[in-house]
């Protein structure tokens, strides 16, 4: 196998084949399955494995062979848009990654950890990404900054029972089927592994035909049903679900993409301030009803959690037997 630099040797040894999970080998540039009936070949851009498989993916492989000249001009984008205050906040996730972190180090001195959607840096993931002690694969199916290998996260191209901990921060909503990602998050955990995941539930569609799925608090812990919940909550209340709301309201009366930009760059700067609303209101039942979106810090369990035990975790503000 290659000497990358960008994919750590501890990871590349727990590769296989996304389509049938069988073992993958180096050779002339690409990495090829060594089963004989699947025979499928990935290839190789810019030092990145490209483990999608279009048997089996929504993603088509062939997107990803001219990828520095995209990534280049999401780079000035992305500049860009650093220039416009955002109308979100995350003040939770920075200590749940600490927590994150500690909890990984309980069970290993040097844990795996794979980030599901790691192309940039994710809300608070700072503190993860510079401790040492964590040996860390950043993934994701578009070539950003911080891209180790590409691949679908509903077909994770590791071998089972293998990592120690998986991050999975705003990516849920993009997958047509997230619990078939969760399945895949619960196989190559290891036993007692850790999971911390992200996703919206107050917001408007930002990810266009990639956008599929909103979820309540406990929709986001019926998803992780074979999960032991260590904490949860939200990680965006509803001040950034309001300034959320506000901006697609004014998106909704343009059409062109440049209209667009300018509509959001107006919006920015009128309502950036109402995600401060969010640290007194995040923490509180109605905050939590009408979170932006929710987080769940969970450990790998042998058990599955029952609909009545799920409806007994409700935290919010709507009476208990009332029905909406």
């Amino acid at each position: 196998m290659p000497e990358s630099g960008f994919i750590h040797r501890d990871f590349e040894t727990l590769l296989v084949c996304p389509a049938c999970s069988q073992k993958i080998f180096y050779n002339a540039s690409k990495y090829n399955c060594a089963n004989s009936d699947c025979n499928q070949c990935f290839p190789v851009v810019n030092e990145m494995p490209v483990l999608i498989s279009d048997a089996v993916s929504t993603f088509n492989s062939t997107l990803y062979l001219d990828e520095r000249k995209k990534s280049v001009k999401r780079g000035w984008k992305s500049r860009l848009r650093s220039l416009v205050p955002r109308i979100s906040a995350n003040y939770v996730a920075r200590k749940n990654f600490e927590e994150f972190s500690r909890l990984l180090r309980i069970e290993n001195l040097s844990p795996l950890v794979v980030v599901l959607g790691g192309a940039e840096v994710g809300a608070g993931m700072e503190a993860l990404l510079g401790d040492a002690n964590l040996k860390i694969l950043e993934s994701d199916v578009v070539v950003g900054p911080r891209t180790q290998i590409v691949f679908d996260a509903s077909h994770i191209p590791l071998e089972t029972e293998s990592v120690d901990g998986i991050v999975i921060q705003a990516v849920l909503e993009y997958i047509p089927d997230p619990a078939q990602a969760v399945a895949e998050i619960y196989r190559v955990l290891k036993p007692k592994g850790i999971v911390y995941s992200e996703m919206p539930f107050m917001q408007d569609v930002h990810g266009g035909r990639y956008d599929f799925t909103r979820l309540t608090h406990l929709g986001h812990l019926r998803l992780y049903r074979r999960f032991s919940e260590i904490k949860s909550g939200a990680c965006g209340g509803p001040g950034t679900a309001l300034a959320w709301t506000l901006q697609h309201f004014f998106l909704s009366f343009v059409r062109t993409p440049w209209q667009r930009d300018l509509t959001k760059i107006g919006t920015g700067l009128s309502f950036f301030w109402l995600k401060y609303f969010d640290h007194f209101l995040a923490g509180t039942p109605g905050g939590l009803d009408g979170a932006s979106g929710t987080y769940l810090l969970a450990r790998k369990s042998e058990f599955s959690l029952s609909d009545r035990q799920l409806i007994a975790c409700y935290r919010g503000a709507v009476p208990a037997g009332k029905i909406l």
